[in-house]
């Protein structure tokens, strides 16, 4: 069917059954997801992806995997990194996902006032799907940022 979307992780051993998949509704709903459900998992996908872990391109996923060990405890370079974060994902989802239209990209850093490495990234993702008559989407992923830093004694 045109409108199945298939759930991550992909449950290829499930898949291969697909006649099974008609006559158990069980089974079609661990293999199959919604629309929305199906652009929030790529979306998960390009923001937790590194550049060049993908052999089959290279630019998919974002910058994040690159920069966090530069990003450091200068809080004067957080503004700077999060806009490249934050234009390096919205780039991906319009190259990658094209469900989506009208794509605005928030990231915030939050530290939580400790002077210690750990951070932690909320991705926060707004769009339109196409397909739907243009029905808002919306992605809100927290990701621990930890570069290893050493504290001279």
């Amino acid at each position: 069917m045109p409108d199945d979307y298939y759930r991550l992780p992909l449950r290829l051993d499930l898949l291969v059954r697909g006649a099974d998949l008609r006559q158990d509704p069980r089974l079609a709903r661990e293999v199959n997801c919604s629309l929305e459900e199906s652009i929030h998992s790529h979306v998960y996908l390009i923001v937790t992806t590194k550049f060049k872990e993908a052999r089959y391109d290279p630019l998919f996923g974002c910058t994040i995997w690159d920069d966090d060990f530069q990003m450091g405890n200068d809080s004067s370079n957080n503004g700077y990194w999060t806009d490249r974060v934050k234009a390096s994902i919205r780039d991906a989802i319009r190259r990658y996902e094209k469900r989506l239209e009208r794509v605005g990209v928030e990231v915030d850093l939050d530290r939580d006032g400790s002077t210690d490495a750990h951070k932690r990234l909320l991705v926060t993702v707004t769009a339109e799907i196409r397909k739907s008559n243009h029905r808002p989407f919306e992605f809100r992923h927290e990701l621990m940022i930890a570069p290893f830093i050493a504290k001279r004694n």
